[in-house]
């Protein structure tokens, strides 16, 4: 390759001489293949040298295209320069910088004057876009989310893990392209309180503060934008739900006949008074000690991250003895669609089914029998544990202890169980429900 000429000067009359970008192009041949690159010389960031810089493509035409955008932008800079220097912008004037750093120097100063600022404050624009853009800030959310639902799932329980990437999905789908550090409180504000209900915003606003937390001890920005954004409390709860002795009774009696695998997870649901997320699905058979007649509630899936133990009383552990000695081993079974199945809640909707009475002709037509349907009982949020708590109560009488079996506060348990007022004979009836077997034994003796 010969010598590439530096830039010359050429202008119209009257004009200042505008340098003029002329590349040298030439042909090379590569290992793979021949490549087209394009040679110049510029000035440097000092001022004083040039420095040589090229740029390669595939094919000619790729080239050209390329150095007829380069064109555009370096005429556009030349503009830019050339009214500054008339206005004796003296930070563009006496800057000894290339011709594109004038020029972007020059465009941010006019930026700011139309703003309302001056050059003064560009030193401080810069730090702060250096800070928020070019560092660790310049992760995205749906990045930083991704690392915090990683973290999350090593180190916390399962119903945490589950419960935050629920609430994060909406930021993800919403914001997610966005920088950390351009996530505003402004930002924060609108996206927490775009929830239907309190209890959605608040939930929105815990996984949030979570995430961006996280962000700030991993050093990807400075501040954490939802700590100012007002707290929402949900409105207090009404009067927690409750299974009837009758309704528990049948409860257990369709499980008995109808879904025996299903048996060990509703009795220690409901005579247990274990926590249905994470506590009763997190059980092993291990923790049952039928001799010693407590279930320990180990401390990595207690909600209040310590361990308890829990009596067995004479009804759970006739129920727990139904099931063989052999089988009695691993997780305890749950199963969403048999709990729902023996409920009587509605059958969730299958979108590959459009009636679901065609499933019952074509049953009919196979010569099988169509399933069961029973009549609902009625059923709400964490129902199992919040039956146990009110007929233990009502049996003993003794708030902080059954607070401590439950794993309560005081505080919840005066809320919600302490003013409930359940009638001896059902208090009797709820905690006699037994197996059929071990029904007909009570009733023989």
């Amino acid at each position: 390759m010969g010598k590439i000429a530096k830039p010359k000067k050429t202008g119209k009359a009257g004009k200042p001489a505008v340098p003029e970008w002329t590349p040298r192009i030439s042909q090379r041949t590569l290992a793979n293949g021949t490549a087209w690159r394009a040679d110049w010389w510029e000035r440097g960031a000092s001022g004083e040298d040039y420095v040589h810089r090229s740029k390669q493509c595939g094919t000619r035409a790729e080239l050209d295209e390329w150095i007829e955008e380069e064109r555009k932008e370096r005429a556009k800079d030349d503009k830019v320069t050339r009214r500054a220097d008339k206005r004796r912008d003296t930070i563009v004037a006496l800057a000894n910088l290339s011709p594109k750093e004038k020029a972007a120097i020059a465009a941010a100063v006019a930026s700011l004057r139309a703003a309302g600022g001056g050059a003064e404050v560009l030193a401080d624009a810069v730090k702060v876009y250096a800070k928020t853009h070019l560092t660790g800030a310049r992760k995205k959310v749906w990045r930083i989310v991704g690392e915090h639902l990683r973290i999350v799932r090593q180190r916390r329980r399962p119903a945490t893990y589950a419960d935050r990437r629920r609430n994060l999905a909406p930021l993800v789908a919403d914001h997610g392209r966005k920088l950390a550090a351009t996530f505003s409180p402004a930002t924060a504000e609108d996206w927490i309180f775009a929830a239907n209900t309190d209890s959605m915003r608040a939930a929105r606003r815990r996984a949030a503060h979570a995430v961006f937390e996280f962000a700030m001890r991993r050093g990807y920005i400075d501040r954490n934008p939802v700590a100012t954004v007002e707290r929402v409390e949900p409105a207090p709860r009404d009067e927690v739900c409750i299974l009837t002795a009758a309704d528990a009774a049948e409860l257990m009696g369709r499980a008995e006949k109808h879904a025996p695998a299903l048996v060990p997870y509703l009795a220690i649901g409901l005579f247990g008074g274990l926590r249905p997320m994470n506590e009763l699905r997190g059980l092993d058979w291990r923790d049952i000690d039928l001799e010693g007649g407590n279930i320990t509630v180990r401390r990595a899936s207690s909600k209040t991250n310590r361990a308890r133990l829990v009596p067995i009383s004479p009804n759970l552990r006739a129920w727990l003895e139904t099931v063989p000695p052999s089988r009695r081993k691993g997780g305890i079974y749950y199963s969403r669609r048999l709990l729902d199945w023996i409920a009587g809640k509605e059958p969730r909707q299958d979108r590959r089914i459009a009636e679901p009475g065609k499933i019952k002709r074509a049953a009919k037509k196979k010569g099988k029998k169509t399933r069961m349907e029973f009549e609902p009982i009625p059923w709400g949020q964490d129902i199992l544990r919040h039956t146990r708590t009110s007929f233990r109560l009502a049996q003993t009488q003794n708030a902080p202890m059954v607070a401590e079996e439950g794993g309560h506060t005081l505080a919840i348990m005066r809320q919600h169980y302490v003013n409930r007022t359940i009638r001896a004979a059902e208090v009797d009836a709820f905690w006699n429900i037994l197996p059929t077997k071990a029904a007909r034994k009570s009733k023989g003796k």
